[in-house]
């Protein structure tokens, strides 16, 4: 008796194969996006990490100067805390050269966020996220290091698996605060970035390209940039590497990112 042709089927077959992803979240480094999957419960990742951008304004500066921004080392951790609920924890040392200044080394800013799951993945409907984060203000901004001001982000997060690659979506609202004295406001810029994740040799390697962005009401806070980036597995630990050209013209003209990820276990009784 011959077989059904249904499971001769190429769509079939694909289904199973879609059926068949993981749920877990995705580390997407070295890009800038955010995978609506969380980490599980009780699991948890530090990164090490370090960056360099060329030709990077800071948020609200209007001249040119030149800046030229190094993060020695750029420090994350993410905290899978329960079923729905992600932390994160994003802080670096920076390293600045700009016209008209010394080159200093001098604190960066502490980012608390929150992701919190909405909607598990499905056949119909990509898994859904929201992630709430705040950046402290700890960096100087007499100094060029920052603004001095608490920002507040929320976004949307989408991620949708398909046999052979993964696709992100990450859409929010940025509320930036305005450190110029003579502007008692604020900005608020929409935030956006799509990206894909296609693994290349499988488990070992995998390709990252996006296109990440700001636009605000003030167009001094317009940014764009392209970034690309590989991981490689090394055991349980995860290398990263990649860079980025920037599309706006007051974010980076190029940029290198590197780190790598150690992920470990949290107790328990977390």
């Amino acid at each position: 008796m011959r077989s059904p042709r249904l499971f001769h089927s190429p769509a079939v077959i694909l289904l199973l194969l879609f059926l068949a992803c993981p749920a877990a979240g995705a580390n997407l480094e070295p890009l800038g996006l955010q995978d609506a999957q969380l980490l599980p419960k009780n699991r948890a990742e530090f990164r090490i990490g370090a960056a360099y951008y060329d030709g990077l304004h800071n948020l609200f500066q209007e001249q040119d100067l030149d800046r030229r921004l190094a993060e020695l080392p750029s420090l994350s951790l993410n905290l899978g805390l329960g079923e729905r609920v992600e932390a994160q924890l994003q802080y670096s040392y920076l390293y600045l050269r700009e016209d008209g200044q010394a080159s200093d080394w001098g604190s960066g800013d502490l980012t608390v966020g929150l992701k919190v799951r909405l909607w598990q993945e499905s056949l119909r409907i990509p898994a859904l996220a929201l992630r709430l984060a705040t950046k402290l203000p700890n960096a100087d901004d007499e100094d060029d290091f920052g603004t001095d001001e608490a920002d507040i982000f929320i976004d949307l997060l989408a991620t949708r698996n398909f046999p052979f690659f993964s696709t992100y979506l990450n859409l929010g609202l940025a509320i930036l605060g305005d450190p110029r004295p003579q502007h008692d406001s604020q900005d608020d810029a929409l935030r956006y970035a799509l990206g894909i994740r296609v693994p290349l040799v499988e488990p070992k390697l995998a390709g990252l390209l996006s296109i990440e962005g700001m636009e605000g009401s003030d167009s001094i806070n317009n940014r764009c940039a392209v970034r690309g980036g590989l991981q490689l597995q090394l055991g349980d630990w995860l290398w990263d590497f990649g860079g980025s050209l920037g599309l706006a013209s007051k974010s980076e003209d190029w940029g290198l990112r590197t780190g790598l990820t150690i992920p470990f276990d949290l107790p328990s009784n977390w």
